[in-house]
């Protein structure tokens, strides 16, 4: 729907403050896709015209919005509708690709680097298997309808995934290659902690140096109790929440 038309109204003798009834009504017209990501909204003034209200009370308005992550606003250029955050449930143990295509979207992955060779000491530590014994360790950019979301490192026991190649993880899941040869992910533990984007980073995820990452560690288990992966990633903060059901 252009911004022009946008089916906004507000009630002077509600008891709901009125920056309140503009946050709600932009709130419905954006969970009901009636703007859609990436639409520029009027100018303050040309909205508080509209509405009859105040700059003041438009300017509130947007800014719980942006807090709220659904607006976003460019410096010279104005207001727009966020692209929708990604919520990802901590409680289900699904790969990237699997949890894109629930969500509709086209998973991607680009190979940026893939070896064959022994793992690290904290590699090592956390998968359980000797500094003499070889793994795959594996780097790529995860993305979503073609939007860079996240960097993932992966190291896995060759015994897992065999002779891994790029072409068989540039559009499918790590965790497929896993279940082919018998390896099926069970549970996994994961920790998270905010980071600033690098200089590389931040080049790769089409974000500015210094924007706030998420970064994930995770070690994943079979149902024989074998740990079959230790990942570590890095997701773009202004794209991703990460939630959890507590009961």
């Amino acid at each position: 729907m252009p911004s022009d038309v946008l089916p906004l109204h507000v009630d002077p003798g509600s008891a709901t403050p009125v920056y309140l009834q503009v946050v709600q009504g932009l709130q419905r017209l954006i969970g009901q896709d009636a703007l859609a990501e990436g639409t520029a909204l009027p100018g303050e003034r040309d909205l508080a015209s509209r509405l009859g209200v105040s700059r003041v009370t438009v300017r509130q308005a947007l800014r719980v919005l942006e807090e709220q992550g659904l607006l976003i606003r460019r410096q010279g250029s104005g207001t727009f509708v966020a692209p929708r955050r990604i919520e990802q449930p901590l409680s289900a143990l699904t790969g990237f690709s699997e949890d894109m295509r629930s969500r509709g979207l086209t998973p991607g992955a680009h190979v940026l680097t893939l070896e064959r060779t022994r793992p690290t000491p904290q590699e090592a530590m956390n998968l359980a298997v000797s500094p003499l014994s070889e793994v795959v360790r594996l780097r790529r950019l995860r993305t979503a309808d073609g939007e860079p979301l996240a960097i993932e490192t992966s190291t896995v026991p060759v015994a897992v995934v065999g002779d891994l190649t790029a072409e068989r993880v540039e559009d499918r899941s790590l965790y497929g290659v896993m279940r082919e040869r018998g390896h099926v992910p069970d549970r996994a533990m994961q920790h998270l902690r905010a980071r600033e984007a690098d200089e590389e980073t931040a080049a790769l995820l089409h974000v500015p140096r210094g924007t706030a990452l998420l970064a994930t560690e995770r070690l994943t288990w079979g149902r024989g109790g074998t740990v079959l992966e230790y990942a570590r990633a890095l997701y773009r903060g202004d794209r991703y929440d990460f939630i959890v059901e507590l009961k």
